[in-house]
Formats: C-alpha cells, sequence, structure tokens
C-alpha cells in the first residue's frame, strides 16, 4: 500500500495563488484544483486508489470564514459564492454539488477513501477551527487536523511564506482585533483523535510572533 500525499486548491478567486502553493508544498504530481465539495472527494477516492493506497498528508488551499464571535458553518469553500464546498453540514440553499463530512463518512465506510495510521490533515483557510468541523473530521479520519482560528496567510520575508511553507494565523480588521485584546486566540488548534479513548484532544500550536502565530504547513 502506498502512502500518498495530496494539496487541493480551490478554483475562482485567488486560484492562481491556490494552485503555486499546492505545487510549492507536495509537487506538481501531487497537487490538483478543486471546484467543488464533490469534486474534492474525487480526488480523495483518486489518490486513495479506491482504497489500494493511502493518504498520508492532506493540504486544503481555499477560503474560509470571517470573523464571527459566534463561529461558523465549518468547513472550506472555493473562491466565490458560499453554496458549493465540503461543509461540517446541509444548509437548504446549498448547491447540488456540496459535500459533507457524511459523504465523506460513506467513502471511508466503503473502503473508496481510506487515510494512512498518523495522517495529517491540513487546512489553510481563515478560522476554519472557529467551528466543530475540525474535530469532527478527526474523529471520522482518525487523522490529526491542523487549523487556524484566525486569519490565515503566508509569513511575510524574503523568502516569503508561501516558499518557506511558514504560514500565518492572526487577526483582521478592527472587530478580530479587539477579541485578540480580550483574550481571543487567533493562532493554530491541533486535533489529534484518541484511539482508546475515542475523543479528540484540542492542542494550540505554533510560535507566536507581532503578526500572529506561525505553523510550518510543510
Amino acid at each position: 500500500m502506498a502512502r500518498r500525499k495530496l494539496a487541493l486548491a480551490a478554483t475562482g478567486r485567488d486560484e492562481v495563488a491556490f494552485q503555486s502553493w499546492a505545487i510549492n508544498s507536495v509537487g506538481r504530481e501531487n497537487a490538483r484544483q478543486w471546484n467543488s465539495g464533490k469534486n474534492l472527494l474525487e480526488h480523495l477516492v483518486e489518490f486513495s486508489n479506491h482504497g489500494q493506497d493511502c493518504i498520508e498528508k492532506l493540504i486544503i488551499f481555499s477560503h474560509a470564514w470571517p470573523f464571527d464571535p459566534n463561529g461558523n458553518r465549518g468547513g472550506v469553500k472555493i473562491g466565490g459564492p458560499d453554496i458549493n464546498g465540503f461543509y461540517l453540514n446541509q444548509r437548504l440553499y446549498d448547491h447540488q454539488d456540496a459535500r459533507y463530512l457524511s459523504d465523506l463518512a460513506k467513502l471511508i465506510q466503503t473502503g473508496q477513501v481510506k487515510f494512512c495510521e498518523g495522517s495529517t490533515i491540513i487546512f489553510t483557510g481563515c478560522r476554519v477551527a472557529s467551528s466543530e468541523f475540525p474535530e469532527e473530521l478527526a474523529k471520522l479520519t482518525r487523522s490529526t487536523i491542523i487549523a487556524a482560528n484566525g486569519s490565515s496567510f503566508p509569513k511575510q520575508g524574503n523568502p516569503p511564506g508561501d516558499q518557506t511553507g511558514e504560514w500565518m494565523s492572526g487577526v483582521n480588521l478592527w472587530e478580530e482585533q479587539q477579541a485578540a485584546k480580550n483574550g481571543w486566540y487567533v493562532g493554530w488548534l491541533k486535533y489529534q483523535y484518541n484511539p482508546s479513548t475515542q475523543q479528540v484532544t484540542e492542542k494550540k500550536v505554533g510560535k507566536k510572533t507581532k503578526q500572529g502565530y506561525v505553523y510550518d504547513v510543510w
């Protein structure tokens, strides 16, 4: 069984940057673009080779969510209307090509998608951690999940983070800045599934800087 690496770059707004980052992270042969939740899951089936291989590292480059102190719906979306992404659960206005954790669960149960033991899934979209989505994904895939609880972007510098793989999670706009001053955590979170207890632990990760918190995505 081959252990595969895969990076998925969202289409739409900023797709050129997403695709470049995906190639930088895992190589051109392991990078794909995704244009819907349906398409995202198709790539997981492809790289699992219908269960003959397993995915040991998955990086999803995409847009996600603006700051909301009440959290968000959970998941990721392409650069456009929020109707056909990959989400925690379904909403009435979603496009027919949207997909959900329940759809991934069916593919895992039927052996079409397989994650390796000790696998890691990383999201670079803003505030993916501000929902139950990463915890539920950790339970489903038994993977370690890394996600930002703040505004996510490549680290500035020379060379920049989109070349070195260093990614920031920090603040954006006044409301989030004020929330951070009052104790709101805007860094990276790590979710690990414990097979003995069948529980997920949550841990703050990354190095704190003036810009935010740095995490090495690749």
